[in-house]
């Protein structure tokens, strides 16, 4: 009889918080964007990554609290004859592009260390890209906004991307 009583306390206590609006409610759901493919092999690339056009991000833009994370899928391609190392950087959307390497390598570094071996293609993972990521925390901030750029640079030569997305966990709390 205990059992039954706390039961219904606890219902009629949901109930209470639901019909007075305290309820709170936690939605996560991934948005990704596609990252334009390169042509010309490069040894800098830019993409304004944008999500605020998706629908899930129209629905919930007010509710959005915190990103949970932020992964990359990447093929990329090494054209030239010796091994390349390629790097990603972030930065806010609000302020100008970069329009080259050396601007884009002064801001924030979130993936590092990729090498593509001469002549060959390489395919990162969205989990891969993991562990290449660095900086996540400021990341996960300019992705809550839905807009950051992107910024690829290589060392040792130039590189192209065959096709490419970024993937972000949203969560938000609608009360």
């Amino acid at each position: 009889m205990l059992k039954v009583c706390k039961n219904l306390v606890l219902l009629g206590l949901a109930l209470v918080f639901l019909l007075t609006g305290c309820g709170l409610i936690s939605i996560t759901f991934l948005l990704d964007e596609d990252i334009d493919e390169t042509f010309v092999p490069t040894s800098f690339y830019y993409y304004g990554v944008d999500v605020t056009d998706e629908e899930d991000w129209e629905d919930h833009k007010d509710d959005i609290k915190q990103a949970n994370w932020v992964t990359f899928e990447l093929y990329l391609t090494n054209p030239g004859g010796t091994d390349i190392t390629f790097d990603g950087y972030v930065d806010d959307a609000t302020g100008t592009a970069c329009t080259n390497a050396t601007c884009a390598m002064g801001t924030t570094k979130i993936l590092s260390n990729i090498t593509i071996p001469a002549g060959s293609e390489r395919y990162i993972s969205p989990g891969e890209s993991l562990n290449f990521m660095e900086n996540m925390d400021i990341l996960r901030d300019l992705a809550v906004t839905g807009m950051f750029n992107f910024y690829g640079v290589s060392t040792g030569g130039s590189f192209v991307i065959d096709s490419g997305r970024v993937v972000v966990a949203i969560v938000a709390v609608a009360s």
